[in-house]
């Protein structure tokens, strides 16, 4: 470090020093200090900085609604969204990436997520499923088959319905969307991000990879079935 840089960083320094003086610091004190260089010298050279705070992996949602769902029937995926009443936009996607048929499902509940920071599908999966985020996507899938994760498109609509009828869901009707992990049987990529959102117009229901690595705004919510909350950020 040259002379002029050493100088200016010091005088900053010594500035910010003073400025950061404690109000008990007494004349007394200082002369202290000053007439035993020696001990100040080898004081002030023990110290360090305090760490940088790590960025912090603490959970960045939180549950903000829970809402039973009663079971429902099978039904065809093409008849899914496909009430025009209802939805005014049906994302041509769904067909080809999802089984022509939506298995019958269990009542469950389903518990709707809000967020402090933006988001991935990814990140918010491995959160919830207590395992590290740079897992594939096909293991990631799995496992939330597994532990119960997963909705059918019935139950999503069942959702939709709800927030109709004004039940506390906790779903946006702002535009934002609303989104669901869904399966998708396909072994590689198992499981896929169904959303709908709500406009002027009505609803529209769209879908997406779970590997989509855009980040969502906080605004954007996630609803999960069968979540246990207890487990959250342990």
């Amino acid at each position: 470090m040259s002379a002029k840089a050493y100088d200016k960083k010091t005088a900053a320094f010594a500035g910010f020093m003073i400025q950061n003086f404690p109000d008990t610091l007494t004349n007394e004190i200082m002369d202290g200090w000053m007439n035993n260089p020696a001990a100040t010298k080898k004081f002030l050279t023990g110290l360090v900085p305090p760490p940088k705070a790590a960025e912090s992996s603490a959970l960045f949602f939180s549950v903000i609604a829970t809402t039973q769902v009663a079971a429902t029937d099978a039904k065809k995926t093409s008849k899914c969204f496909a009430n025009f009443s209802r939805y005014h936009y049906r994302d041509g996607d769904f067909d080809p990436w999802l089984p022509a048929n939506q298995p019958k499902a269990d009542a469950c509940a389903i518990s709707t997520l809000g967020f402090e920071r933006d988001w991935t599908f990814v990140e918010t999966a491995a959160k919830i499923l207590g395992v590290g985020a740079s897992r594939s996507v096909k293991l990631i899938g799995k496992a939330l088959i597994e532990n119960g994760h997963t909705v059918t498109l019935a139950q999503i609509e069942e959702m939709v319905e709800a927030t109709e009828r004004r039940a506390n869901t906790g779903m946006q009707t702002n535009s934002y969307w609303n989104f669901f992990f869904v399966e998708t049987g396909n072994e590689d990529d198992p499981v896929s991000v169904a959303g709908v959102s709500r406009d002027v117009s009505g609803w529209n229901a769209g879908v997406r990879r779970l590997g989509y690595d855009s980040r969502w705004s906080a605004v954007v919510r996630l609803l999960v079935c069968n979540l246990d909350a207890s487990k959250l950020g342990s």
